[in-house]
Formats: structure tokens, C-alpha cells, sequence
């Protein structure tokens, strides 16, 4: 009699042995195979899986896949999933200054966007305001400028915070001030923190490697960060304060996997810095987000998604202790993307498309979609426009949403799933032995990844083993299409003047009061949030805030160790 837990008889082996030897490879001789096949995270893929694959893993259905809503969470973090509530329809968009932004968001609202990301432009992220040297030339070019509260007014003028299901913005190193930013902003539309949620991103830990807008050295800058978490324990317990990003480590060149490992390593530092101050992982964890990101593979990006959560439930529970359900379960926040080309943009369509097809079938929960027109530009209103209509079509046609986890069970996925787990715990076994998070920045370990990842990526594009169409197959040259967007020339200008008219009509001794706060608390080691959010209702800028954060702590200096 077979063994009940078994999920096949011991034939299957037998015969799919029998398959590869007398018919597969026979063929295979007659019509070799047209590449080999071999993932952008390294696991080669096989012609055929059969249930004698689940037997090599040690798959074991209760243990590793489960139910929607349980523990591990593989198939979901949620009962219904998409069935109940199909995921978040979101949009990510900004450029220019606050009058020119609510426009296109008034715009995107009204044709069904959910939730609204406000992308930054590079002086906010960095700290400095519009009127400083640094931001000469990049005022409102590749996101909002936002400055002081009175830019929040404008920038959600007629679009009351609860009138979308979620709103939110990056400002990885500038969490608490964009948080107290969306606490103020309810404040003067006399709305309670209740009643609306807030989602950041607020993971300064990643700039340091993959992005770029780090301020800070990574110690102060990951406790600032954890601050807004906490504050949200006692304030605003349902907003999300912080989403631990993979998405721009593995585009950087590390990988998913290893991408996945390092964001975990992250998501641990912030969650030890709240556990120190005090608080339980079963009040933090439900917090936390994670941004997973596979743009070259469809099949690792489900397989990613469904280790990610099984990981993150036993991180939970077998290391921290948790037993909420709520903590863990891992929500995921995606942005779809599809190795979008230069060439022929409008080929970019079903790329995305695609990739976040898969990401749907993985069980993400909020989702992004990249515009067809991003790897030249901000998006236009076209671009924009089109990226929300394949996210709600996506949702709601074709039955993509109709069951929970469908691919689930397959021999291919819960296999693929198993060397995905496999390659991401030993990614976080590596990091712990170089020493943790903070180790991956001030060392040379996460450089290495990177570059090292980075450089493999283009050799594979360059010599055609990773097909790219208009790339390397039927190669095409780059174009900027006529309808790229090009942003308001007036912008800057409106902008400037709009801070001066702030900063000359504020009462300065409320600012200067408020800001010393800012500084006393920062300096005791205190949660900056409150007397963050005291300044910012003064109307003080983000530069003043990030200034006195500069003198305290100086600024990141990057290792030379490689």
C-alpha cells in the first residue's frame, strides 16, 4: 500500500526515468533544444515535471503550501485573495510642481486609480529644498517637488485623503518628515488618521546600494526610519510606514533571489531597532511590507512571491516569536515591469503586461504597473492612462482573479518555489555570516553582489543568451518618440516662488521653536516624529528639517572596500 503522504506512486519516477531516456532524448539528438534554459537567478529549468519532482524536494502540502489566510501563508496572505477583493489598483506619478501633479492625479482617480504614489523629485528625496544650490536643474524632473505642507495642500486639492484606498509616496530618507506630511495633510482637511491610510516606503537601508538618494550614515538613517513605524503603533496602526524593497537591488544586478535575502536583511535590522525600544513583533510586523521584484522570469517571479511569504511566516514565528496571524502574513507591494527597451517603446506594453500577470497569479496585493514609455521618460497621460487600464484588466477580465493561487500544486511551480526559498535563505545565511545589514553597506559585500550580478546580466544580453526583441533579436535602434513627456518649463518657476510666498508669510518663531524640538529630540535619541510633525504643521521645509539631521549625524560616506 502507498504511503498516504505521498503524492504519487513510486512508478511515476520509474516511468518519467523511462520517458526522458527512450523519447525525450532520442528527440532531443534529432531537434536539439534552441537554447539552454537557465533562469536569470541561475536555476535551470527542466523539459518535464512530474510528481517524482515534489518527492526530490520533500514537499509536503500542510508543511510547505497550506491554505490562503494560514500559516505559512504560501498561497496567500489573505482567505479570499483575489476572489474577495482583487488587488489594489494603484498608480505611481509625479512631475513638476503640486498645481501640475493634482491634475494628472484628479485624472487618474477618475479613471479608477485606487491608490495614489506620489513619485518625488530628486532634491525632496535627497533633503534639500527647491531654492537650494544642489537643486538647480532638478526641481519637479523626474518627480513633485514638495518643500513645506502648503505643496500637500495644493497637490491633493479637491482629492480628499479618504477618497482612494490608500495614498502615499517613497521618501526612503526622509520617512518621518513624508509621514508627517500625510498625518498633517488629514489634519487640514479634517480628516482623522482613522479614516484614510498611508502607505510609504521609507526604506532607507536599499539607497545605500541600488538607488542612490541616501542622506545619512545607514545606522541613524534605519533608526529615523524605524520611528515612523512606531509612531504608527500608537497613531495609526492600519497605515503601512514602510515597504522593504527587493524591487531596485535586483534590478541593480543582484538578483531576486539574493535581492530578496538582503531586503529580508533589512526588514530584520528595522524590526530589531523596534524590538529594542520595546515594542513586540506582534505590534510591528503587521507594518511591514515587502516589495518583491522579478522583471526577467515569469515563472520565478510567482515562485518568488510564494517563498517570500512562506519565508517571512516562519521568520515570524520560529525566530521572533509572533502569533498574530497579522504578522505573519506578508503583504506585497509590486510594480510591474517587463525589461522594458528604448526601442519601438510601444513593444513595452505587453512586456508589462506580462510580467505583472505574473505577480497577479503570485498573490500580490497592491500593484504598479510601469508605463510603456518609462525607460525614456516620466510617463505621459497615454502611458499612464494605458498601464491603469491593463492593471484593471488584469483584475477583472479573463479570469486571471477567478480562483486563489492557480497555479499552485503545479509540478513546475511548487518545485520552482522550493529552489527559490533554497536560494534566498542561503542568500540570508551569507549575509548574517558577513555580518548583517549594515555589514552589506559598509562593506564591500553588497557592492560585489551588484556589480557582480550587473555585469553577468549584460554579457548575457550582449552575447544573446538572454533574448531581447529590438535588443539583440531583429535589433532596432533606440528612439524618444514625440509623445515623450516633457514637463512644464513654468514649473520651477512656480515652484520657487511659491516657496518664497511660504516661507515669508509663516510665522518664523512657531518655525524656529518647532525645528529646535526637531533637534532636541533627535539628539536624545527620542522619536523625531512628533516634534517632526509640529515643524512641518508650521510650515517648515523638508531641507530645514533634513539640515539639522546633517549636523547632527553627517552624511553617508561610502566605503572604498570592494
Amino acid at each position: 500500500m502507498n504511503d498516504p503522504k505521498r503524492p504519487f506512486s513510486p512508478e511515476v519516477k520509474t516511468e518519467a526515468e523511462r520517458w526522458r531516456r527512450e523519447t525525450f532524448d532520442p528527440a532531443a539528438v534529432q531537434r536539439p533544444e534552441r537554447k539552454p534554459f537557465v533562469t536569470d537567478v541561475g536555476i535551470g529549468i527542466e523539459p518535464l515535471y512530474t510528481p517524482a519532482d515534489l518527492e526530490r524536494i520533500g514537499f509536503d502540502y500542510l508543511r510547505d503550501a497550506g491554505f490562503p489566510g494560514e500559516y505559512p501563508f504560501t498561497r496567500g496572505e489573505r482567505p479570499g485573495m483575489n476572489r474577495t477583493d482583487p488587488f489594489v489598483v494603484s498608480a505611481y506619478s509625479g512631475f513638476g510642481d503640486a498645481e501640475a501633479c493634482n491634475r494628472r492625479f484628479r485624472k487618474l482617480i477618475e479613471i479608477g486609480a485606487e491608490q495614489i504614489l506620489v513619485a518625488l523629485d530628486l532634491p525632496t528625496q535627497c533633503g534639500y529644498d527647491s531654492d537650494h544650490e544642489m537643486s538647480t536643474a532638478e526641481v519637479g524632473q523626474v518627480g513633485v517637488a514638495i518643500d513645506t505642507l502648503a505643496d500637500m495642500e495644493l497637490l491633493f486639492e479637491g482629492i480628499p485623503a479618504d477618497s482612494v484606498k490608500r495614498i502615499g509616496t517613497l521618501g526612503n530618507s526622509i520617512g518621518p518628515i513624508v509621514l508627517a506630511l500625510y498625518a498633517a495633510l488629514g489634519e487640514k482637511q479634517g480628516i482623522p488618521w482613522s479614516r484614510y491610510t498611508v502607505n510609504l516606503q521609507n526604506d532607507p537601508l536599499k539607497e545605500y546600494i541600488a538607488r542612490g538618494t541616501q542622506i545619512l550614515p545607514a545606522e541613524p538613517a534605519a533608526k529615523l526610519a524605524a520611528d515612523a513605524v512606531a509612531w504608527c503603533v500608537g497613531h495609526a496602526p492600519h497605515w503601512s510606514p514602510m515597504t522593504v524593497c527587493v524591487n531596485h537591488i535586483n534590478s541593480g544586478g543582484a538578483g531576486s533571489s539574493m535581492g530578496t535575502a538582503i531586503a529580508l536583511a533589512n526588514a530584520r535590522h528595522y524590526l530589531n531597532l523596534l524590538l529594542k525600544q520595546g515594542y513586540s513583533i506582534d505590534e510591528v510586523a503587521p507594518l511591514l511590507h515587502m516589495f518583491p521584484d522579478e522583471r526577467h522570469d515569469f515563472f520565478v517571479s510567482i515562485a518568488n512571491l510564494r517563498a517570500l511569504r512562506r519565508i517571512w511566516a516562519r521568520l515570524m514565528k520560529q525566530t521572533y516569536g509572533a502569533t498574530r496571524p497579522e504578522a505573519m502574513a506578508c503583504r506585497t507591494t509590486v510594480y510591474g515591469h517587463g525589461q522594458e527597451a528604448l526601442a519601438e517603446p510601444l513593444n513595452n506594453i505587453p512586456r508589462t503586461a506580462f510580467g505583472t500577470l505574473a505577480y497577479v497569479l503570485g498573490g500580490a496585493s497592491y500593484v504598479y504597473l510601469a508605463g510603456y514609455d518609462e525607460a525614456v521618460s516620466t510617463p505621459n497621460e497615454d502611458s499612464a492612462r494605458v498601464a491603469l487600464r491593463t492593471l484593471q484588466i488584469l483584475a477583472h477580465e479573463h479570469g486571471f482573479t477567478d480562483t486563489i493561487d492557480p497555479l499552485g500544486g503545479s509540478y513546475f511551480i511548487e518545485t520552482l518555489t522550493a529552489q527559490v526559498e533554497k536560494q534566498i535563505l542561503d542568500g540570508m545565511e551569507r549575509i548574517e555570516r558577513a555580518g548583517g545589514a549594515l555589514a552589506v553597506i559598509n562593506g564591500g559585500f553588497g557592492r560585489q553582489v551588484m556589480t557582480q550580478g550587473a555585469v553577468r546580466r549584460q554579457r548575457a544580453i550582449d552575447s544573446g543568451e538572454r533574448p531581447w526583441v529590438t535588443v539583440n533579436l531583429w535589433p532596432q535602434k533606440p528612439n524618444v518618440p514625440n509623445t515623450a513627456f516633457r514637463g512644464d518649463p513654468k514649473a520651477t518657476e512656480r515652484q520657487l516662488a511659491r516657496l518664497a510666498e511660504v516661507k515669508a508669510s509663516r510665522n518664523r518663531a512657531a518655525v524656529e521653536t518647532a525645528l529646535a524640538e526637531v533637534d532636541r529630540a533627535t539628539g536624545e535619541g527620542a522619536n523625531v516624529v512628533p516634534s517632526v510633525l509640529k515643524a512641518v504643521r508650521a510650515y517648515a521645509t523638508v531641507g530645514e528639517i533634513v539640515e539639522l539631521w546633517r549636523k547632527r549625524f553627517g552624511t553617508f560616506l561610502p566605503s572604498t572596500e570592494f
